[in-house]
């Protein structure tokens, strides 16, 4: 996985969901990547130890800490399930590129074939993330979250985040 890319759309989702955790962010996800369960542990702890009053402000110094492994873990994780739906959506293409390239070879073109595409070329509709995959995408981040310990409101505002930020 890129960390450097889930860094950035995690600092994304911090800086729109608390700012003010920004100032915390580089210190935090460093220890994140070193030792990624020793930090969801640590915040997990965090959030157990809270009262909900003050985990819904999401800004609050002791949140702050604690939601900066969360970001970090979703964001991994939905971009995991997205390189391999990718993946596999570049696999069926390249197997219709390599299949119409062996027709063209054997001289025996497709009825489709009339105004052929360069073989794995990927359109520009392509190349954006369809409502689909951000509906997916936000489902998951928000299953994600849960399973990390954060609470449903916590984990929804989390799944939000991250969706906007695909988008910029």
């Amino acid at each position: 996985m890129d960390g450097e890319l889930v860094r950035d759309i995690a600092q994304g989702i911090i800086s729109r969901v608390t700012p003010r955790e920004m100032t915390l962010f580089r210190r935090r996800s460093d220890a994140f990547f070193k030792d990624p369960e020793a930090e969801l542990s640590a915040a997990r702890k965090s959030l157990r130890a809270k009262p909900k009053e003050e985990l819904l402000a999401w800004g609050t110094a002791e949140t702050v800490v604690a939601l900066t492994p969360f970001a970090l873990a979703v964001v991994q994780g939905v971009l995991t399930s997205l390189i391999e739906s990718v993946a596999s959506s570049a696999i069926d293409r390249s197997r219709e590129s390599v299949a119409r390239l062996l027709r063209r070879t054997l001289r025996r073109p497709a009825a489709d074939e009339a105004t052929p595409n360069a073989p794995g070329a990927v359109s520009a509709d392509e190349e954006h993330l369809t409502a689909e995959q951000l509906g997916t995408m936000h489902a998951r981040a928000r299953e994600l979250a849960m399973a990390q310990g954060l609470d449903e409101d916590s984990a929804l505002r989390l799944a939000d985040a991250l969706i906007e930020e695909l988008r910029r």
